[in-house]
């Protein structure tokens, strides 16, 4: 079947579904945020949160859910799992294109507010090229 996997591929699997589930938790925390905690947003981000339309709001879903199942299916050592993290990676593109090229985050949250995000682009290629290599190492099935 496959060949037996490296130990490091279980921590690593553990660590990146820890990551996912993070991001599980940010999208509901952003997603029920009350209006008091809405109103102590800056004025540019606040106006960004609630004039971001459903089709970002529905990439953000899909980044997480499928990014946190890749990651199970990574644990699972899963093939599948590579296709999970590429269609995370895809819905993360499209997520993060709201906020700044539709809506101008960039001119008006600035070149700083750019690291996390691009941070999750990164985690997001990292992931999806190691379930890859795992795939292409027959560690997943």
């Amino acid at each position: 079947m496959g060949s037996t996997a490296p130990r490091w591929l279980l921590w690593a699997s553990i660590i990146l579904l820890l990551w996912n589930l993070m991001g599980v938790g940010a999208f509901v925390s952003q997603w029920m945020m009350a209006a008091d905690q809405l109103a102590n947003l800056p004025p540019e981000q606040r106006e960004m949160w609630v004039s971001m339309p459903a089709w970002a709001w529905a990439a953000y879903a899909v980044a997480v859910l499928t990014g946190t199942v890749g990651a199970i299916g990574l644990l699972m050592r899963k093939r599948w799992a590579v296709t999970l993290f590429l269609i995370s990676f895809f819905a993360v593109l499209v997520q993060f294109t709201y906020p700044f090229i539709i809506a101008g985050g960039l001119s008006t949250l600035g070149v700083a507010a750019l690291l996390f995000p691009a941070f999750i682009i990164l985690m997001a290629v990292v992931q999806w090229r190691f379930a890859v290599a795992g795939r292409a190492n027959q560690w997943l099935s």
